[in-house]
């Protein structure tokens, strides 16, 4: 059979031998594989999978950062508000980074490449900044050389600083070739764009908005050069419509495909609850807030915290977790409610779920919030937090007058952003609420007003570490120096990890991928990182 196989192969070679060009083809160009997709073919996808894992882990983080707490179920979310990041709930970011995302990135370049798609090339190295950056952030080490090393199953860990060099290097890289003007007949960035529609200007704002904030990581440090994140904060994005935000479009709540839902909808799910200490910041209620004679309620309460509505049809605010209670330990518990005779399972019903949620009967269980819409938004890297990242800089250089216009336009900006009323604005904006005199302002002021505008941000994870929580110099709480006032550990924290009271959360548990098949990498690069305590470890920038 083999031989008149060969045979009738060869005839027909024969025959088309006038077609030899053709043959010598040997990829199916209606089929997906490494060489034939067009750049504007890629990105769409690769973005789409980098959002994914960025948002991913802003949900994560704002349970380990208590924003949001969880009903008691022993799961991996209840795991993380008792700041034990265990290596399968840290495995998404993980994978969702490296498996579906970063390996796509070098043949995207490629691609473009060949056909002078310049700005294709720019958002590449961009994304792949991006991603390691925040990566490093989480878990203080990964590997970056080897990563993608052919034929490599177990590559070598790379400590977080000295990727920051390579990512750096790769903004500024990024930004040339976003400069540049595309060869004639490469695709227009926007048709593979989801992010900024095809705006280059944008696009090179949010690589001068990643460089300022990577830049403010080093604060700490003495190698830290503010100077240079003024600079870069000067062409970032300063306007609402310069900011890098996902839209997304699936609203209709009966909608069985939600593979286009928001991924804070997704991902909060109907277990996480509101803890009080969020709800003490968005209400002003902690050591040191501003208030005076002209108080005036966040016009973005309702908008960032569930309500749910009574039999009488009234509206009842939910309940909030304190995480530092007894009741994480437990509870609260999940519930379920009865159209038939209008009632919940159990009084936890008072913890009303993020998403929303109406009954057969037409009772709105739950307002939902906005992040967690169906068709809600993901705020990568917006303006408003340009806004406080100045304030934080001018602050701390003695630049009062301008640290107070900062930290003002950075809440304005989330406000608007969130679609608040001119008029709502404008009243909060001119209240004693917020800080109207500069030598009234504090670094806690600023470092909270952040707080709620990086909500579900990996970002604010970030920024709790850089400031201690709220610690002293020794590592001990103190609402009188600490920053995050009211931000006490958890009840039910887990004691293998943090056995002293100093210790706070610092970075991700490395995932159960590496441990269960990379372990000599990992030990290599930390000797301590299959060790529950490997938790309580600073990054580098961190130290």
């Amino acid at each position: 059979m083999k031989k008149i196989f060969y045979i009738a192969t060869t005839s027909i070679l024969l025959l088309l031998n006038s077609c030899s060009k053709w043959l010598d083809v040997n990829d199916n160009p209606n089929a997906a594989n490494s060489t034939v997709p067009t750049p504007q073919q890629r990105l769409p996808s690769m973005l789409a999978q980098f959002i994914d894992g960025y948002e991913s882990a802003g949900t994560r983080t704002s349970f380990l950062g208590q924003q949001l707490a969880v009903v008691n179920a022993n799961n991996n979310n209840w795991n993380l508000t008792r700041w034990n990041s265990t290596a399968s709930s840290t495995g998404w970011p993980w994978q969702s980074w490296y498996v579906n995302t970063a390996v796509n990135i070098d043949p995207l370049i490629e691609s473009a490449t060949k056909v002078g798609a310049y700005h294709y090339i720019g958002v590449a190295k961009l994304i792949k900044a991006w991603g390691f950056g925040y990566m490093a952030d989480l878990y203080g080490m990964l590997p970056y050389d080897e990563f993608d090393k052919v034929n490599n199953l177990t590559p070598k860990f790379d400590d977080g600083e000295y990727v920051y060099t390579k990512i750096l290097a790769l903004i500024d890289e990024a930004i040339l070739d976003l400069s540049k003007e595309q060869a004639s007949g490469a695709a227009p960035l926007s048709a593979g764009d989801i992010f900024n529609k095809g705006n280059v200007q944008n696009w090179l704002k949010l690589a001068y908005g990643l460089k300022a904030r990577f830049l403010n990581h080093y604060s700490k440090l003495p190698t830290y050069n503010a100077q240079a994140v003024l600079d870069a904060l000067e062409k970032a994005p300063i306007l609402n419509d310069e900011s890098t935000i996902i839209q997304y479009i699936d609203e209709t709540a009966t909608t069985s495909d939600q593979s286009k839902a928001s991924l804070q909808w997704g991902n909060t799910g109907t277990s996480a609850r509101i803890t009080q200490l969020y709800y003490n910041y968005i209400t002003n209620n902690y050591h040191g807030a501003p208030s005076g004679n002209a108080n005036v309620i966040d016009p973005r309460l309702n908008l960032l915290i569930p309500s749910s509505q009574n039999p009488d049809g009234s509206y009842r605010q939910t309940l909030f977790v304190d995480m530092s209670s007894d009741l994480p330990k437990t509870g609260p518990a999940s519930y379920v409610y009865a159209s038939a005779t209008n009632k919940f399972s159990n009084k936890d019903s008072v913890y009303i779920s993020m998403r929303k949620e109406v009954a057969a009967n037409g009772r709105v269980l739950s307002t939902g919030t906005w992040y967690t819409e169906k068709g809600g938004k993901g705020l990568l890297l917006t303006n408003s937090e340009m806004k406080f990242i100045e304030a934080e800089v001018r602050f701390k250089k003695g630049e009062l007058g301008a640290a107070l216009t900062a930290y003002q336009a950075g809440i304005k900006a989330h406000m608007e952003i969130m679609g608040v009323k001119a008029s709502d604005v404008a009243s909060y904006m001119a209240s004693s609420s917020i800080v109207q005199e500069a030598g009234k302002l504090t670094l806690s002021h600023i470092m909270i007003q952040k707080y709620i505008a990086l909500s579900y941000s990996p970002e604010q994870w970030s920024d709790l570490r850089r400031m201690n929580y709220c610690t002293d110099a020794s590592g001990n709480y103190n609402e009188s120096t600490g920053i995050y006032k009211g931000f006490k550990r958890p009840s039910h924290v887990f004691a293998t990890a943090y056995p002293s009271q100093t210790e706070w959360p610092r970075r991700f548990a490395i995932p159960s991928y590496e441990i269960n098949y990379n372990l000599n990498q990992v030990k290599a690069a930390n000797a301590d990182a299959d060790l529950p305590t490997y938790q309580n470890q600073r990054i580098w920038w961190d130290k």
